[in-house]
């Protein structure tokens, strides 16, 4: 009995899929922005690893990827004159719409009313501030470089695979983004993929 051509592509996939999402993760961040090939991913983090019954929930992707000397002058000089990427630091308000400070805050609230109890403790584990919440978010980044320059990417939904809209700077607090940090003293990419869905 000979296998029925589309089960067997079907199951050739699935399996494929779970073998291949680093690979389509790395794939996608190399195109989004332009990476080299010779480019190698020396850091690959990935929370949730795995596609769940409704995709990759919360996504959080830590990628790092190491350009040749040449390579990475190439990509500094082309980066600065396309007027896309921003000089490092990233500003503490930008950081704060990253980490969706207010969006937290504000949801905390709500929940407060809506429920009729009180908030817990200001500072508390249960009910943070906006600065431990930034602080907490800050960590969870690769470490910015004290020079160099950086790009904010967001989408709406779909982060891997929908367009995206660079963001010089950002006035209110999104549900995802990447975030390109062009390290000139190691010669590094490092991006940071984010989704609150």
């Amino acid at each position: 009995m000979r296998p029925v051509p589309a089960l067997a592509a079907g199951l050739a996939g699935v399996a494929l899929t779970g073998c291949t999402l680093r690979q389509s993760d790395e794939g996608a961040l190399r195109r989004e922005f332009a990476i080299p090939g010779a480019a190698r991913a020396i850091t690959y983090q990935a929370s949730p690893s795995q596609s769940g019954w409704f995709g990759r929930e919360g996504l959080r992707i830590t990628m790092v990827f190491a350009l040749s000397g040449a390579d990475f002058d190439r990509y500094a000089r082309t980066a600065e004159r396309s007027g896309l990427w921003q000089p490092l630091p990233i500003p503490e308000a930008v950081l704060r719409r990253l980490a969706g400070t207010r969006t937290a805050m504000e949801a905390r609230a709500r929940q407060a009313r809506e429920s009729g109890q009180p908030l817990p403790p200001a500072g508390s584990v249960y009910n943070p501030s906006e600065e431990q919440l930034l602080a907490r978010f800050s960590q969870s980044l690769p470490s910015p470089p004290p020079t160099g320059l950086y790009q904010i990417q967001t989408a709406g939904n779909d982060i891997l695979r929908a367009p995206k809209t660079i963001r010089p700077t950002l006035n209110q607090d999104v549900n995802d983004f990447m975030l390109a940090l062009l390290d000139p003293s190691t010669r590094t990419i490092a991006i940071r993929v984010s989704s609150n869905y």
